[in-house]
């Protein structure tokens, strides 16, 4: 576990702190990786997103239509009859 002082700065309106390579490194995040940001009592927490979004829906998707359950609530929800008497 790493453990230094750095300085907040201010880059254009907002403010930062410079990461050194060695830890970006260690966690496995490069320049524009994207990262999941939130606070933890007083600690700002950084972590990588070990999930690409949408990743799996389609065959989630392909599943839920499967199911004649579900596949019966899918297409009453997009049947336009279904949806007369509807206020919008």
């Amino acid at each position: 576990m790493y453990y230094m002082r750095t300085t907040i700065r201010r880059l254009g309106n907002s403010q930062g702190v410079s990461i050194p390579r060695s830890v970006l490194d260690e966690v496995g995040l490069s320049i524009d990786a994207p990262v999941e940001m939130s606070v933890d009592g007083s600690s700002i927490v950084l972590r990588k997103i070990s999930v690409t979004p949408r990743v799996g829906w389609a065959e989630d998707a392909a599943l839920c239509t499967s199911e004649s359950e579900d596949r019966e609530w899918l297409e009453a929800d997009f049947d336009p009859q279904s949806r007369e008497g509807l206020a919008w």
